[in-house]
């Protein structure tokens, strides 16, 4: 490590949230950062409130039962209580946290691999696992608004900043990239010679791709052009996020290391040695905290964990 990364994350602390669910198979923060929600291969979702002193022990959703595989806390703050929360079966359940009950439920087409919302809250979006299609519900009609068929397996779907575009992930190693509402298709970002395991991007017009060629991409959005290659990990990437402010990227494969890298420089700031696979990762919308998930390993005895890692 450089010097810089040194006096950068220096001082850190990493917090480990009591948890016995199995294999962490999702985490999602809240949009204020109160809450952190996490789901697993054992028993309910479990969520944690943060405050300043620490966080409080974790409260099970028992209502959402043991079979939900992906969470996604809506981004609107007049909508900060609702949780996205997909299980095995063909539902996605919308809990309100203020009545701690399940509000309404959404039926899919298939098995549900990934959710996201766009950040108006207005939009959510899911993929079948069972084809190439992804769903985009309007959550006012809480219908389906529009769907669309990809040629290949989409593994990530984000929007921009603006919600004037969405882009799919696939397994082609493409970006596919569409003006939003209209589904019209823009381009084609060929990002990676294997397939693009994941897709975020920041504020500013930075988008982030992980490949299975294990490199992490940026990119322009106005002209969809690389501006920086990382060498960040020795397998394929399986999750990218960027920090609330853009300035960092974190990244994990299958290397058993969680890593961040400054997005201006490029330089590596830190790298998180993990026991065991890395599940999920999603940055704290707030500050510099660090949320990421684990599978455990019976071979060496690792335990499932939720960290939250924070630069203090």
């Amino acid at each position: 490590m450089t010097g810089l990364s040194s006096n950068m994350f220096s001082s850190h602390k990493e917090n480990k949230m009591h948890w016995e669910q199995g294999a962490v198979l999702d985490i999602s923060w809240s949009s204020d950062g109160s809450l952190l929600t996490a789901a697993g291969t054992k028993g309910p979702p479990r969520t944690w409130r943060l405050e300043k002193g620490g966080h409080k022990e974790g409260e099970e959703l028992k209502a959402l039962g043991a079979s939900i595989e992906r969470l996604s806390w809506c981004p609107s703050a007049h909508q900060s209580s609702l949780l996205a929360a997909a299980s095995y079966d063909r539902t996605i359940y919308l809990w309100d946290q203020r009545q701690s009950a399940v509000s309404y439920k959404l039926l899919t087409s298939g098995g549900n691999s990934d959710i996201s919302w766009s950040p108006t809250g207005r939009f959510l979006a899911t993929i079948n696992r069972d084809d190439n299609k992804v769903e985009f519900f309007d959550m006012a009609q809480r219908t389906v608004f529009v769907s669309a068929d990809v040629e290949d397996a989409v593994y990530s779907v984000k929007w921009d900043h603006n919600e004037s575009m969405v882009m799919l992930a696939t397994q082609l190693g493409t970006v596919e990239v569409y003006e939003w509402p209209g589904m019209r298709h823009i381009t084609r970002v060929a990002a990676h010679a294997a397939s693009c395991n994941c897709v975020t991007m920041d504020d500013r017009g930075v988008m982030a791709t992980g490949g299975a060629d294990a490199l992490v991409e940026l990119w322009n959005m106005e002209d969809f052009s690389v501006t920086k290659t990382l060498v960040a990990h020795e397998s394929p990437l399986l999750f990218v996020d960027f920090s609330m402010d853009g300035r960092f990227l974190a990244s994990a494969s299958d290397d058993l290391a969680v890593r961040i890298h400054e997005v201006f420089s490029g330089e590596l700031m830190h790298s998180l040695p993990v026991d065991s696979l890395t599940t999920a990762l999603e940055w704290h919308p707030r500050n510099q905290a660090l949320a990421y998930g684990s599978a455990g390993s019976g071979k060496d005895s690792a335990k499932p964990a939720v960290t939250i890692f924070l630069k203090s």
